[in-house]
């Protein structure tokens, strides 16, 4: 059965163009890849974080494989609330590996890494961009305490709430 948008039709060398094509087919319109070296791309998308940063991903080829990896920005991102009790832990962890396995991604030494398979270049990203604003909602949950904890301790350092 032929894909609905092949990635590259027969004797058509796969291409930044032809992977961006799909990008923007499978994902938004308003996905662009920059190049940053032999085989490394920024992949530009129109999906922010809460507090407006843009999601840190790469696309790049290691060994005849293509992979989405975000370089340990999510996990950078996500803020630890140092008060957090071990059941709220637990769950964060459950959550991040729910996200994890659900969509496919790998937890590489705290770097998250999506592996392109058969050249379905616009399903690996959707699924990666699926998974990691899954994991960035976690520290948008515990902004607001974060924000008490430290906002008290800045007015009562001796005090703990």
């Amino acid at each position: 059965m032929t894909p609905q948008f092949p990635i590259a039709c027969e004797g058509e060398a796969l291409t930044p163009e032809t992977i961006e094509g799909d990008f923007q087919r499978k994902v938004s319109s308003k996905i662009l890849l920059k190049s940053e070296g032999v085989d490394r791309y920024r992949v530009f998308t129109p999906f922010l974080l809460e507090d407006g940063d843009h999601l840190a991903i790469i696309l790049k080829r290691e060994n005849d494989s293509w992979f989405l990896p975000d370089e340990g920005h999510t996990y950078m991102h996500l803020s630890y609330d140092p008060d957090e009790k071990d059941s709220q832990r637990c769950n964060r962890k459950e959550t991040v590996s729910n996200a994890l396995s659900v969509f496919q991604v790998e937890d590489r030494n705290g770097e998250l890494i999506r592996t392109v398979c058969d050249n379905q270049f616009g399903d690996a990203l959707f699924s990666y961009i699926q998974a990691l604003m899954r994991i960035a909602e976690l520290s948008e949950q515990s902004a607001p305490g974060i924000a008490r904890l430290q906002l008290s301790s800045d007015l009562c350092p001796t005090e703990h709430p």
